[in-house]
């Protein structure tokens, strides 16, 4: 008893008594019944976060595979105009020595004319 007035209990007194055999019986068996349905369930929810996830991963790998047949595009692009580079270096120094060869003949004639 307090200054306002008797106490009473928050929980009814019948309410802390266990409950009775048969209702007892009754909640097992719910839950046995509910059980496959609950592994079920986190079957198929572990499933689909797999799911979900092999298809996250297989997104990031198709987004690398871009990013390399890219890299590997560039790489192609750069060499053969490298290539294309090399081949006319090539050919002017191959007339450069033409030109040099013709000017050391026209020089051996000028010379030879003396």
């Amino acid at each position: 008893m307090n200054a306002l007035g008797p106490v009473e209990p928050a929980v009814p007194a019948d309410a802390t008594r266990p409950p009775a055999p048969a209702a007892a019986a009754a909640s097992i068996e719910d839950a046995a019944e509910s059980a496959p349905d609950t592994a079920a369930t986190l079957a198929e929810a572990f499933s689909k976060h797999v799911e979900v996830a092999m298809l996250a991963q297989q997104a990031h790998q198709q987004e690398l595979q871009f990013k390399l047949d890219r890299m590997k595009a560039d790489f192609n692009q750069a060499q053969e105009a490298r290539a294309e580079t090399l081949r006319e270096m090539n050919a002017l120094r191959d007339m450069a020595l033409e030109q040099a060869k013709k000017d050391d003949e026209v020089l051996k004639k000028y010379i030879a004319m003396i």
